[in-house]
């Protein structure tokens, strides 16, 4: 490490590479955006090389930084055990948990409360950007849609996901066969997103190509985009079960569209509070189940 180098631009750099946004990360670090962008500036001009690549408010990892994150994260979960044990005693122990959530952002709230309440002592730390398989290791846990090989993989949640629009769109219909939708004007996530692909595979196996008119890459700006009333589209029973109440619901028939989210961790091992912390996510999980939305 140089001699410049201090403990609170590697936490900086580390909560910036997770959340991808200053913005987000200055919110965490309950610090100003510019202290955030000065200190990790400093960083990159210790170091002499960029470490993240920007696009718009947007920071990813490059090249360098993913290998540097690899090293210093690392280090300060190492560097935090060692000072929980010099201090002693469980109750002085933090113990942090990564979490990848590539899909049921919004869960998020809900995720984060019943773990604080049920575990004060774990620093939670929660990534919504997609990885590469190469990088599922930096994480305790990760919420998905598809199975990742080489990990454990538990599924938690079973969905329905139903054609759904602004009541004032014009559209009725209760049930709906997945050709009658290739004339219409479609609301849809960016062609990456988990979801996305759930959708595509679906009609990909049926010979069916919609036509997307609109497209975002956040689940909230599709959900504002539907309820605006200029389109169709797909809405998870559970995990978007939030969506206004002017969305209109409708089943795709014969062969209803589904998808199964998992809880997937690259430990083959669990520690106490993973384990613990495994089983809350669980529990969590079970409950949104029950209270899915109903045609």
């Amino acid at each position: 490490m140089e001699q410049n180098m201090n403990l609170n631009q590697l936490t900086y750099f580390v909560v910036v590479a997770n959340q991808e946004s200053i913005t987000k990360a200055a919110k965490i670090l309950y610090v100003s955006q510019p202290a955030v962008s000065k200190t990790i500036k400093q960083l990159e001009d210790e170091l002499s090389t960029k470490l993240f690549d920007r696009t718009g408010r947007t920071l990813k990892l490059n090249r360098a930084g993913k290998l540097f994150y690899s090293y210093v994260n690392d280090s300060l979960e190492e560097l935090n055990r060692g000072i929980s044990a010099v201090k002693g005693g469980l109750d002085q122990t933090q113990y942090p948990i990564s979490l990848l959530m590539e899909v049921a952002s919004p869960f998020i709230p809900s995720l984060v409360t019943s773990i604080q309440e049920k575990f004060p002592n774990v620093r939670l730390n929660i990534a919504q950007h997609n990885v590469r398989e190469t990088d599922f290791k930096q994480f305790d846990f990760i919420i998905t849609s598809t199975p990742l090989q080489g990990l454990t993989n538990v599924p938690v949640l079973k969905e329905e996901i139903f054609v759904g629009w602004n009541i004032n769109y014009g559209y009725s219909q209760h049930f709906i066969k997945p050709e009658e939708l290739v004339s219409e004007k479609m609301i849809g996530l960016s062609a990456n997103n988990p979801l996305r692909v759930t959708i595509d595979k679906y009609f990909l196996k049926r010979d069916i190509t919609l036509n997307y008119k609109y497209e975002a890459d956040d689940p909230a700006t599709v959900r504002g985009i539907i309820e605006a009333g200029v389109g169709l589209s797909f809405i998870p029973s559970v995990t978007w079960q939030t969506i206004s109440s002017k969305v209109q619901l409708a089943r795709l028939t014969p062969d209803p569209l589904q998808r199964t989210i998992y809880l997937c961790s690259p430990h083959k091992n669990l520690t106490n509070i993973q384990r613990e912390i495994s089983n809350e996510l669980i529990l969590i999980f079970l409950s949104f189940q029950r209270s899915e939305l109903k045609i």
